[in-house]
């Protein structure tokens, strides 16, 4: 059974993002090595990682390094710092398929993908983002419509989707083979560029 883990905001590449988020390391050497090996810890190679947004820069060789190198299955939501000759990049390698922004249903509520938090959502409807690096959230959303899954606020690895339901839901039991066929399948329409 693969399992579905969120990550975003991992910068990989862009040396501004170890200052700028104020993130525990020396450099983005050991960002890099920190970031992969977290990765790799908790991701299965048939799992599935959802990264909603600003993943790297970089060459196309170091987009084919990351691909190979990081486990599971490469869904990118395209963030603020994803320009298209980055996303090219990554989609030649063909290891990654691109989206503006995925959802899925689940006991009546909506579960929205995005990179940057949207505004005015639903009250059937979670929003799950990044983009926020010193908070989780800007005060004038509604807090407990919201989980940002940026590395900052999620100790730099990637958290599991049945975590994040639970934290919104409470405990239930989960199918996640429904999840994947939503994401999947559902969302194929709204598919940024085809890979």
């Amino acid at each position: 059974m693969k399992n579905i883990y969120l990550i975003s905001d991992t910068h990989f590449g862009q040396k501004f993002a170890v200052k700028f988020s104020n993130r525990p390391f020396k450099n983005i050497i050991e960002m890099h090595r920190a970031l992969i090996t977290n990765w790799n810890d908790n991701v299965d190679k048939d799992d599935i990682v959802i990264i909603l947004g600003d993943f790297f820069a970089g060459s196309k060789l170091f987009s084919n390094f990351l691909l190979r190198k990081l486990n599971g299955e490469k869904i990118l939501i395209k963030g603020n710092h994803d320009f298209k000759f980055r996303y090219k990049k990554l989609l030649e390698t063909r290891r990654i398929k691109i989206y503006n922004k995925m959802e899925f249903s689940l006991l009546g509520h909506n579960f929205l993908l995005t990179h940057k938090p949207m505004k005015n959502i639903s009250n059937e409807t979670f929003n799950i983002h990044g983009h926020h690096h010193r908070k989780l959230l800007p005060k004038k959303l509604e807090q407990n419509k919201y989980f940002n899954v940026a590395v900052d606020h999620i100790d730099y690895k990637p958290i599991s989707i049945k975590e994040i339901i639970e934290d919104k839901l409470g405990e239930i039991n989960i199918d996640l083979m429904e999840i994947v066929e939503q994401i999947k399948y559902s969302n194929i329409n709204r598919q940024y560029i085809l890979g």
